[in-house]
């Protein structure tokens, strides 16, 4: 066989088991198989406790967990793993949120390009489970990265108020009000259902915490001024040209020598020698979903969030890469 026909049919069955790995882990989430199998089960076992389900269909998904190392095999017995083990542990913390993505939203998605591409068919919209809850989900998978770095700025800077652009549920909100006790905060949020869950989740800080259901673009100086304003993994949702007129707007609301913070994945091919795993083809393939979709282009790279910061009159620009290298903070003041 050619190298160049066997280096094809490698990927192609790299390619079929890392989407057995997504629909088996998937489907447990939906049909709660890695609480159930915690405890020890067969098949029998299992058709038993679910007797309308497809025992064979059951039988094929028990045997594609076990080959993708979710779940151990004693006899004709199977329970979680330690890899299962940590599917189920943390399933709450963004990961199902993200297989739902991935499984319900960027197959069908992807499945599209053709279409998309040649023009042939119109930009695809966000569905609202995606922007009612997935989005907002998703994004607690990077917060045991991303906290650490944004308590020690807080708890550095002394902020005493701060303002969450797009802040979805409020886990940030909470958090650093937990942690600084003088410190006071606003909440921006598009998604009039993101904002009801926000005000749910933040209303125990009473006076100190206000949840605003408005577009980012329009915020207005009755929400007073701030030492630092938060734009947490939603910078790429606005285009180029929004981003300006976001960014200028959002400095009228900054305090001298405010803070304006970005969070955000970027696209880029970095040298082999920066990366933790050995592509970058997980960030490119956010950026290319998010630019299937009507209005949105993808990604930014480092460049275009620098020259925005600086188009916008921002100086002292920092940038920290966090652990995996995938998301980086930009930080920088607004002039004196």
């Amino acid at each position: 066989m050619e190298p160049g026909m066997l280096a094809l049919l490698g990927r192609a069955i790299s390619l079929m088991e890392n989407l057995g790995f997504l629909w088996v882990v998937q489907t447990g989430f939906e049909l709660d198989l890695w609480r159930e199998l915690e405890e020890r089960r067969s098949l029998e076992d299992l058709a038993a406790l679910h007797p309308t389900w497809d025992k064979v269909l059951l039988d094929h998904w028990l045997e594609q967990a076990f080959c993708q190392e979710l779940l151990t095999k004693d006899n004709l017995s199977y329970r979680v793993s330690k890899l299962g083990r940590a599917v189920q542990t943390y399933r709450s913390q963004g990961l199902e949120a993200m297989f739902q993505e991935f499984v319900h939203h960027w197959n069908p998605g992807f499945a599209k390009l053709p279409q998309l591409l040649s023009r042939q068919g119109k930009k695809l919209n966000f569905d609202p489970k995606m922007e009612e809850e997935l989005i907002s989900q998703a994004s607690l998978a990077s917060e045991p990265f991303v906290w650490p770095f944004l308590k020690h700025k807080c708890q550095k800077s002394k902020w005493q108020r701060v303002l969450d652009i797009g802040c979805g549920e409020g886990l940030y909100l909470n958090k650093l009000l937990e942690s600084c006790p003088s410190l006071r905060g606003v909440g921006i949020e598009l998604n009039p259902v993101v904002a009801d869950r926000a005000r749910k989740h933040t209303r125990s800080w009473g006076s100190r915490l206000e949840i605003v259901c408005e577009d980012a673009l329009h915020a207005g100086e009755e929400l007073g001024t701030f030492d630092a304003c938060l734009l947490n993994n939603n910078i790429y949702f606005f285009s180029p040209e929004e981003r300006k007129e976001l960014l200028n707007n959002l400095k009228r609301l900054l305090k001298p020598a405010g803070e304006i913070g970005i969070l955000s994945a970027l696209r880029q091919n970095e040298p082999q020698f920066r990366r933790v795993f050995p592509t970058q083809v997980s960030r490119n393939l956010m950026s290319f979903f998010i630019a299937c979709h009507e209005g949105f282009e993808g990604l930014p790279n480092e460049d275009e969030i620098r020259e925005l910061l600086l188009a916008t009159g921002c100086t002292n620009i920092e940038v920290t890469p966090l652990p995996f290298l995938v998301s980086h903070y930009f930080f920088a003041r607004m002039p004196n």
